[in-house]
Parts: structure tokens; C-alpha cells; sequence
């Protein structure tokens, strides 16, 4: 009796001291989150401060970058529309990196593509439906991305008994097969989250605000963290150009603004390194066709006035520009496809793997192996015939694409005008100047895996051609 007693009053006593600790919780629960922040706060700026005094601060900024990692990765998982823009800010401001151990660098852009890829594809997983938005040119990214993964596998297994490989080798084409990949899924993930015109004017105020920043650095003002490498000039032209020639909704000033950041970008590689050919000749051929796509009329106008600047100045193009170009490139990249045709020739079904053609030539011609200085012949040494046909499928059935895009858009002379015409224009930038380097596909070996951060920019702004036709069609059927 005595015994059951107390063990009531025992009862009694935790039911209060629990009806007291869940009262206390309720009333002071923000009280001790507001602690548990400031605690944690200490501990990871302690963490850090350590971390930096005992090796390389380079970590300790990348850690400290973690926070900022995580709430981007919230925002997409409640907006995943941001997905494009938060990729486009890392390629364009983020200048940290991460050594690899293989003379490259990881850029942070290659892996928040890789990681929101990863989220946009569990998700798809999760609800059961694998969808994209339907159009002709699915088909063969989709299977040059497969096509690649394939090669890899494959030119492992059927290389060369005399190719020797290095330690560092597989790593650096596993990563080359991830940057091949990565680079076409940023397109489908800007042509398929975004969902609001808004976002398509932050990617190209982001874009616009990079070429003005650029202006200091390339100028030698100010050297400004901003990434200017790869076709950046060419899509600030054609992006500036084409607003204001299309979009009527600006006012007088921001077309002359716009006009006017194009018209230094083209002084900058027309004028003051005429020599590089990738400097002025995407930015001069986007505007061109800008230009035709607006008028006839001034098209012709823009020939005659192009016929007369060169021969006017005939003996300096002659004499210095396409010689310059000639001994530094044109002659070595007719060298450099002879030779890769060598190889290229003995594997054309699924080619040499990425970055693998480079294993063939230090083993049968080291002293001779020179880049290729063009996409086309790398992508048919990576991923052979079958590769390349995909690519060119592709890469034409994108221009088709856009030109009907562009017609359809014809005479709105708003913002999806503007930007379907410079995405149109520099999607045959991107077409000519694969000719001439690796900028849609770098080479681990030339541009290295870093060269991401600038490819970026290409798959990003062609991929939101497939976004106004959505949004733009979405728009018609809801007001019909």
C-alpha cells in the first residue's frame, strides 16, 4: 500500500516537472534558438580560425562558403527556377576554385551544376515521371550525353595495347565525361525550370551587369573577379545589340546604353586585338546577323561600310591581321587535324573517350602532338562518328529552332524578341567559332575541366530558346 503510494506521488511529480519543462519551451523556446544560433556561430567562426592558422586559408574560405551553398540550395528546392540564375552568378563571380591534384581545377560552377542536376533528376525520380519539355532537339543531346558516357566505357576497353597511361589519366577523363555532360544539362535545366519572364531578366541583367564589370578589367581599370574568358564578349553584343534593336519597350537612353556597352566590347576586340580572332570575329558575326534579322535594308548597308573599312585598310588585314592568324593557328591547326586524323581515323565508331586522344598521341608521336583548335575534330576523336552526327543534329536543329522562334516572336518588339534574337545570333556564334577552338566543349588538355566557367555561358543562353518558346506559347493559349 505504501509501496503504490508513492509510486502515484512519483507519477505525479514527473507529470509536473513535464508539464513545467513544456511550459517553459513555449515561452522561452525562441529565447534559447536565438543562444543555439550565436553558439553555433562561435563554433564554426572558431572552427575556421583554426582551420585557417593550421593549413591553407583557401579551405577556410571555401568552408566558409558552405552557409551560402546550403540556403542556395533551399532557394531551388522551393524555386528551382533559380537553378540557371544561381549557375550563370558562380560562372560569372565566384573565382574560387578547388585544386584536383591533376594540374586543373575544380571551378564551383561545375559543381552546382552537378548538384542541382543531381536534385533536378532525384526529383523527376521521385515522382515517377521523367518529363522534359517536348521538342525536336531532345533527342540528340540526350544522346550525345549518353553517347559520351559510352565512349568513356568504351575506348577503356578497346584501347590500344601500346597506349601508355598515366596515374592521373582515368581521373581526368572521368572528369572530362562530367564536364561533357554537365555542359548540355545546364541547357535542359534553364529550358525546362524556368517558369516566369521575371527570371529570363534576371539571367540577363546578371549578364549585362558581367559585361559592364568586365569593361574595367579588360580596359586595365580595375581587376575586377569577373569571368571574361571564352564567348563572354560575343553574348554581351549580341545581348546588348539585340535589346535594343528589338525591344521597343526601352526608353531612348537604356537603347544607347545598351548600344554603347556593345560598341566598346567591339572596340575592345575589332580595335585593340584584332589579331585574336576569337576576340571580335562571334561578336561581329552575332551582330550580323541581328542586324539582317531587323532589316535587309541596313544589312546591306553594314556590307557596303564593311567593304569599304577593309579595303581602305586593306594592307593591315592583309599584311598583319589574316597572316598573324595564318602562321599562329592556320597553319597549325591544318597540321594539328592531319595528325589527329591518324588516330581519329582507327577509332571512328565511339572515338578515343574524353580527353583520351591525348593518351595516343604521347605514346606514338609525343614530339609532335599539338591541340586541335576546334570542337568539331575533338568531338569526333572523344565520341567518334556517332558523336559527332549527334552534335551536328543538334547544334542545326537548334538554329531551325530559334529562326522559327524568331519569326513567330516577329513584331512583338518586347523583351522575349530582344533575347530570342540574341540567343538565335549567338547560337551561330557558337556554330562557326567551334571551328576555331574548344568553347562549347573544352579540352581537359588545352582549356582544361576549369574551362567550364565559360562554357557555361553558351548552354545557359541557347538553352533559353526553349524557354520563351514555353513561356511565349503558355502565354497565347492562356489569353486564348
Amino acid at each position: 500500500m505504501e509501496l503504490a503510494q508513492r509510486f502515484r506521488s512519483t507519477k505525479s511529480y514527473l507529470s509536473y516537472l513535464r508539464s513545467a519543462v513544456l511550459i517553459f519551451i513555449h515561452n522561452y523556446w525562441r529565447i534559447g534558438l536565438r543562444i543555439g544560433i550565436v553558439l553555433v556561430v562561435l563554433v564554426f567562426v572558431a572552427g575556421l580560425g583554426f582551420l585557417a592558422g593550421k593549413s591553407n586559408p583557401f579551405y577556410a574560405l571555401v568552408v566558409a562558403c558552405l552557409p551560402i551553398l546550403i540556403v542556395a540550395v533551399e532557394e531551388v528546392l522551393k524555386r528551382p527556377e533559380l537553378t540557371p540564375v544561381i549557375i550563370l552568378s558562380t560562372a560569372a563571380f565566384v573565382r574560387i576554385s578547388i585544386p584536383t591534384g591533376t594540374g586543373s581545377r575544380l571551378v564551383m560552377s561545375l559543381a552546382v551544376t552537378t548538384a542541382f542536376t543531381a536534385l533536378w533528376v532525384l526529383k523527376m525520380l521521385q515522382e515517377k515521371r521523367f518529363h522534359t519539355y517536348p521538342t525536336p532537339i531532345n533527342r540528340p543531346l540526350w544522346g550525345l550525353i549518353i553517347v559520351t558516357i559510352i565512349s568513356l566505357v568504351w575506348s577503356n576497353l578497346f584501347r590500344d595495347p601500346w597506349v601508355v597511361i598515366w596515374r592521373s589519366f582515368p581521373i581526368v577523363q572521368i572528369a572530362s565525361t562530367i564536364v561533357m555532360v554537365m555542359l548540355p544539362m545546364a541547357f535542359f535545366l534553364t529550358a525546362n525550370l524556368i517558369r516566369k519572364e521575371q527570371t529570363l531578366k534576371i539571367l540577363v541583367a546578371i549578364m549585362l551587369l558581367a559585361g559592364f564589370l568586365g569593361l574595367f578589367r579588360q580596359y586595365g581599370y580595375l581587376s575586377i573577379p569577373v569571368n571574361v574568358n571564352g564567348l563572354y564578349t560575343m553574348w554581351i553584343i549580341s545581348l546588348s545589340t539585340a535589346l535594343a534593336l528589338f525591344n521597343r519597350q526601352l526608353s531612348r537612353w537604356q537603347r544607347g546604353l545598351l548600344l554603347a556597352l556593345a560598341g566598346l566590347w567591339i572596340f575592345w576586340g575589332l580595335g585593340l586585338h584584332v589579331s585574336w580572332l576569337a576576340g571580335w570575329l562571334p561578336g561581329v558575326i552575332a551582330v550580323g546577323v541581328l542586324i539582317f534579322t531587323r532589316s535587309k535594308r541596313w544589312t546591306f548597308i553594314l556590307v557596303i561600310a564593311v567593304l569599304v573599312y577593309v579595303s581602305i585598310n586593306a594592307s593591315y588585314f592583309l599584311g598583319t591581321v589574316i597572316q598573324s592568324e595564318s602562321r599562329e593557328s592556320g597553319e597549325t591547326r591544318l597540321a594539328a587535324w592531319e595528325m589527329n586524323w591518324r588516330i581519329t581515323s582507327q577509332h571512328l565508331l565511339f572515338g578515343t573517350g574524353p580527353a583520351g586522344y591525348a593518351a595516343y598521341y604521347l605514346s606514338y608521336f609525343p614530339m609532335e602532338a599539338t591541340a586541335s583548335h576546334s570542337n568539331y575534330i575533338d568531338i569526333i576523336a572523344q565520341t567518334g562518328v556517332i558523336g559527332l552526327a549527334l552534335c551536328l543534329w543538334f547544334f542545326f536543329g537548334l538554329v531551325w529552332y530559334g529562326y522559327r522562334l524568331t519569326l513567330r516572336l516577329r513584331g512583338r518588339g518586347d523583351f522575349f524578341e530582344g533575347l530570342a534574337s540574341a540567343a538565335f545570333a549567338g547560337t551561330i556564334g557558337c556554330i562557326v567559332m567551334m571551328g576555331f577552338g574548344d568553347w562549347l566543349f573544352p579540352f581537359a588538355y588545352t582549356q582544361s575541366i576549369a574551362g567550364f566557367d565559360y562554357a557555361v555561358y553558351n548552354w545557359i543562353f541557347m538553352g533559353t530558346l526553349l524557354a520563351i518558346d514555353r513561356l511565349t506559347k503558355e502565354h497565347t493559349d492562356t489569353h486564348a
